[in-house]
């Protein structure tokens, strides 16, 4: 069964044409003379706009005009905790921390890694989650202690506390 909106080659649509007809030459003079003087959009044709008006275009949605813009987030500590948050709420686990809570965290270790004893200048601390998201532990600030990249490597999955 055929619907009201389909059309076959040969039936005309009210109101216009169907795919397959073909123009009068009237219609094409009428659309000839229409189309003289504005610029075309195929390819092949240059419409150069001026200096001026290619930095507006650019700078037009660029920053906080952006409907991308989340609020400048450019620090790398701010990064690597999102990417930190988004990994946790994959697992689904629950829990979370603040970057001030990671802060004091750091400040009551000394900011030193507790494994290895070296300190921040030296090294990068890095969160390791005592009980890993992979076993079931959540993002919580208790379940989190400061160690360096190495130390955090070798610990791997296991669930281990140092003091």
């Amino acid at each position: 069964m055929r619907s009201s909106t389909t059309f076959q080659k040969g039936h005309k649509k009210v109101g216009g044409t169907c795919k397959g007809d073909k123009m009068s030459a009237a219609s094409r003079l009428k659309m000839s003379l229409a189309k003289r003087g504005k610029p075309s959009n195929a390819k092949g044709s240059h419409h150069i706009a001026s200096e001026e008006a290619r930095r507006k275009m650019s700078e037009a949605h660029k920053g906080a005009k952006s409907y991308l813009w989340k609020g400048g987030i450019t620090t790398y500590e701010r990064k690597l905790w999102l990417n930190n948050r988004r990994r946790a709420k994959k697992f689904g686990n629950g829990g979370s921390h603040s970057q001030t809570e990671w802060e004091k965290l750091k400040e009551r270790y000394n900011h030193t890694c507790p494994c290895c004893k070296r300190a921040e200048p030296e090294i990068k601390l890095t969160r390791d989650h005592i009980v890993p998201l992979t076993l079931g532990g959540s993002d919580n600030i208790e379940n989190i202690q400061p160690l360096c990249q190495s130390c955090n490597s070798k610990k791997r999955t296991k669930c281990t506390r140092y003091d």
